[in-house]
């Protein structure tokens, strides 16, 4: 699944395929391998391999993951976003772009410390990651803040936003009635090609739709 990293062995397929390859050349071509030594060869050279492309692929993964929430981080989006959009024009499909914020994050951590806010950002994780699709991409693009990008047209990515919406505003105040001001999420997203073509402008728009939502909310609150 591409939505969530999960920790892929191609450093290890790959070194191991190149040991073993280089294990039959040595016995095509080298005169004085008895079958034995080959095979203790083989065998140690892949093993190498093995390992070391192992640590190849965790080094890796954790340089593309945020270690709280187990999200892509910021380098994997910047990375692969652009891929996203390419493989959309050229089937004519289309992509949304979902950016949420939690509302007073910073007034929460300040009141309630760091490990109520690490609980809160683990707990909206986790609620997105079991509503995202085999092709979606989930990002930490910051702090508070987290993008979505989700191969769906634009009603579905409409649901999608209002349902993710209910439902985080729901787990997220499981703790209402411990805490006075219990937290809230902002959502903001925009549609690739209708709002614009380009990712920086798609993020621009999401991101200020978020935040159109987020003064309205406060204006409601004041009134």
């Amino acid at each position: 699944m591409e939505g969530v990293p999960k920790l892929k062995n191609q450093g290890r397929i790959v070194l191991l395929f190149l040991s073993l390859l280089t294990s039959f050349i040595f016995w095509i071509i080298g005169d004085d391998f008895s079958l034995p030594i080959f095979i203790a060869f083989t065998l140690f050279h892949a093993t190498g391999a093995w390992f070391f492309g192992g640590f190849y692929d965790k080094v890796k993964y954790q340089s593309n993951i945020d270690p709280l929430t187990g999200a892509f981080n910021r380098r994997y989006a910047n990375n692969n976003f652009e891929k996203k959009l390419h493989q959309a024009k050229k089937r004519n499909g289309k992509i949304g772009i979902i950016m949420i914020d939690i509302d007073q994050f910073k007034l929460m951590n300040d009141t309630y410390g760091h490990d109520y806010g690490d609980f809160i950002l683990k707990k909206l994780s986790h609620l997105i990651e079991k509503r995202i699709h085999r092709e979606d991409i989930f990002v930490r693009w910051g702090g508070d803040e987290f993008l979505l990008l989700i191969d769906r047209d634009n009603m579905n990515t409409e649901l999608f936003v209002e349902v993710l919406n209910e439902r985080a505003e729901k787990i997220l105040n499981e703790r209402q009635k411990e805490n006075e001001n219990f937290p809230s999420v902002s959502i903001g997203y925009s549609m690739f090609p209708e709002d614009a073509v380009k990712l920086s402008e798609l993020i621009s728009i999401a991101d200020e739709r978020m935040y159109h939502g987020k003064r309205e909310m406060k204006f409601k609150k004041i009134r």
